[in-house]
């Protein structure tokens, strides 16, 4: 018996051996892909505790994740007043467990017409939010 005698190795053929060798790579590849998608949404936690302090445009959250290093707040922004609305920004202050302000994020609302509906997603990478307030404001700081 010779070292190329296992299962694995058919030295005969190397069609076959190709073949099994791309099955092989096709498995381990979804095996790992499948692995990592499903440990990094485990990491995701819902965040619970938000506030919002805005009644026009009105502001809603639809999702609000968080990981020890990172995170996202997906909503949508409406226009319920009279007139278009220009030049104002969100702020979000993102804070910890001990309720201090650890990082703000503004987001750019552009310019929302009347009756107007707007999606919006902050990414943010800073450690450990577990809450965090949202207003509307008219400067960048």
């Amino acid at each position: 018996m010779s070292y190329e005698d296992f299962w694995f190795v058919e030295t005969r053929v190397q069609t076959n051996n190709l073949k099994r060798y791309l099955i092989y790579f096709i498995i381990i590849f979804v095996f790992v892909g499948v692995g990592t998608y499903m440990t990094v949404k485990a990491m995701y936690h819902d965040i619970q505790s938000y506030e919002i302090d805005a009644s026009n445009p009105t502001v809603t959250v639809s999702e609000a994740k968080a990981t020890n290093v990172n995170g996202y707040v997906r909503g949508e922004v409406k226009n319920e007043g009279e007139e278009d609305i220009t030049d104002r920004y969100l702020l979000f202050l993102l804070c910890n467990e001990n309720n201090e302000v650890i990082s703000r994020e503004y987001i750019d609302i552009g310019t929302i017409s009347v009756g107007q509906t707007k999606t919006y997603e902050l990414k943010f990478k800073v450690d450990n939010v577990d809450r965090f307030y949202v207003t509307v404001t008219d400067t960048k700081e």
